[in-house]
């Protein structure tokens, strides 16, 4: 089976094509878009798009309120689907869905925690790096005197070696722009968190 939409609005695959087991992306040529109907047989523009076999696929997500279909393939490829019409990224996603009935379908809303990992992680690592430099900050300005031992790379604890030479005030005011932009960034991804469709192997 066969089956393609035409996605004018989208820069980056104005054609979604599915095609033996196989889905095309891309953006072939005008006059191709052109002539494109139920009945065309003439598909050799496909050699150019670009192309996922199902059998590469591992996990597909459908999220709502999100302009895009995401597919996850080979060991850590990821490839996007834009569409801005929800009607039709649902109809693709339910063609792809009912083509490989061996996919565990879920639908789920993400945690925060799950869906802002990143985030959150950003936050910890800059929180903990604040902490340390912090405290070296302060011994230095007591009178302290660090001095990293052995060769080669200086690796984390020269990185926060070299903070906590700033002084204890500009590391404070760096933390605090950091932690703004974070947060920001935060609560930007949480807002966007919606129910989200999958498709697993």
């Amino acid at each position: 089976m066969q089956k393609f939409w035409k996605i004018s609005d989208s820069k980056s695959n104005k054609l979604i094509f599915i095609k033996d087991k196989t889905i095309y992306k891309g953006n072939p040529k005008q006059e191709e878009l052109n002539r494109l109907n139920s009945e065309t047989t003439n598909l050799a523009f496909l050699e150019n798009l670009f192309s996922i076999p199902y059998s590469y696929i591992k996990e597909i997500e459908n999220q709502s309120k999100k302009n895009e279909i995401k597919i996850f393939f080979g060991n850590d490829s990821e490839e996007e689907l834009s569409i801005k019409d929800n009607n039709t990224k649902t109809e693709i996603f339910e063609f792809i869905k009912q083509e490989n009935p061996n996919f565990k379908y879920s639908s789920e809303l993400p945690s925060v925690l799950k869906y802002a990992k990143t985030q959150f992680f950003a936050l910890l690592f800059t929180t903990g790096i604040f902490l340390w430099s912090l405290y070296l900050a302060i011994q230095i300005e007591s009178g302290v005197e660090y001095e990293l031992v052995g060769g080669g790379r200086p690796g984390i604890t020269g990185i926060v070696l070299v903070i906590a030479n700033l002084g204890v005030l500009k590391i404070v005011i760096g933390y605090i722009v950091l932690l703004a932009i974070i947060l920001f960034a935060l609560t930007k991804k949480i807002k966007s968190r919606s129910e989200t469709e999958f498709l697993k192997r």
